[in-house]
């Protein structure tokens, strides 16, 4: 049965909410409260950490869309975490006494995956020898060995996030042998506004930093590392976008944005193309795959849906996508040798 995208998107946004009003809000609470009571509110707000956020997680998440319950033990070792960095001494050894008990399943679920190794290599060879292809490669495999659980998909994107965020100078393979590439981010101005989100986060990271010093100095220390976190993030974004360039193959064309999504079909399933000058709107379904989310000058169209993954979230199928590519008269001439496309398909 396939869950509706409507409830999906609902629930997620749904669950964040009750995060930002578990975490933020109760973390703000705490720092107010008269010094007579704090230890009854930060026992109250540990609560929330361990045991009310996780119940809102199981039945917002968990049960409808029946994930592993896995899951839960994932979420629950990092609420942990948070609170251990962020509530006062005396909670702190609350979390160390749930950590014991959370200890002997995590050390289990550990050797389970450590017995998995030997055949995560096998499945990621099979999928290595269709298309060589590591980051989908690797979250195929996993899910092929441990299992297409949420915490695993986790796990495989942060995994491509670190490959192309702290070893960005690595060279990247041909996904498709003896193929044709087209870049995709010079016309987009991508590099531009790129630089510049880089600046303003620079900025604004120093300042929240130097604000949070004066009140809570691990609260400060942890936004950072996020913060940090997030500059890595954008690193691989645009290392990804530079390398992860579109292919045509004499068989197959494979359309992908850096990281963030990927489509592979074969060049006679292609219906038409068209290049778009201006802002493309359309009361038909398409999947908005640009640079900028809503914006592209390629629209494609195929004659039976494709299949479209994404680094964070489940595949889709479009019988049509709108992106960016930066030689398009290249991009249809190329299409035109292959005859595989009329030329009164191609505008």
């Amino acid at each position: 049965m396939t869950t509706n995208p409507v409830k999906i998107n609902r629930n997620i946004i749904l669950i964040t909410v009750i995060a930002l009003l578990i975490f933020t809000g109760g973390l703000c609470i705490l720092h107010t409260v008269p010094a007579t009571i704090k230890d009854k509110v930060a026992n109250g707000l540990l609560a929330d950490f361990i045991i009310t956020f996780p119940v809102f997680y199981y039945f917002i998440v968990i049960r409808p869309f029946k994930k592993s319950a896995k899951n839960l033990l994932i979420v629950i070792s990092l609420c942990s975490v948070i609170a251990y960095l962020v509530l006062p001494a005396h909670q702190q050894q609350y979390i160390l006494q749930v950590r014991k008990l959370t200890a002997l399943a995590e050390l289990l679920f550990l050797i389970y995956a450590i017995t998995k190794i030997k055949g995560l290599i096998t499945f990621y060879k099979v999928h290595q020898a269709t298309m060589a292809d590591p980051i989908y490669n690797l979250r195929s495999a996993m899910a092929d060995a441990l299992g297409d659980s949420l915490g695993v998909k986790i796990i495989a994107s942060e995994l491509a996030i670190l490959r192309y965020g702290l070893l960005c100078w690595r060279k990247e393979r041909s996904g498709l042998q003896e193929s044709v590439s087209f870049s995709i981010h010079k016309e987009a101005g991508y590099i531009a506004i790129w630089c510049i989100l880089v600046v303003a986060i620079i900025v604004e990271v120093t300042a929240i930093h130097l604000l949070l010093l004066k009140w809570n100095h691990i609260a400060a220390t942890v936004v950072t590392m996020l913060s940090l976190y997030g500059v890595v993030f954008i690193v691989a974004d645009l290392s990804a976008i530079l390398k992860r360039k579109v292919q045509i193959s004499d068989e197959h064309l494979l359309l992908q944005t850096g990281l963030r999504w990927r489509a592979k079909t074969q060049l006679s399933n292609i219906n038409s193309i068209k290049k778009i000058t201006n802002d493309y709107q359309s009361e038909s379904l398409y999947f908005k795959g640009g640079i900028i989310k809503t914006s592209g000058n390629l629209l494609i169209s195929f004659k039976t849906p494709v299949q479209i993954d994404q680094l964070y979230g489940s595949g889709k199928q479009f019988d049509t996508i709108l992106m960016n590519i930066d030689d398009y008269d290249a991009f249809a001439n190329t299409l035109r040798d292959k005859q595989i496309i009329l030329n009164d398909g191609i505008n």
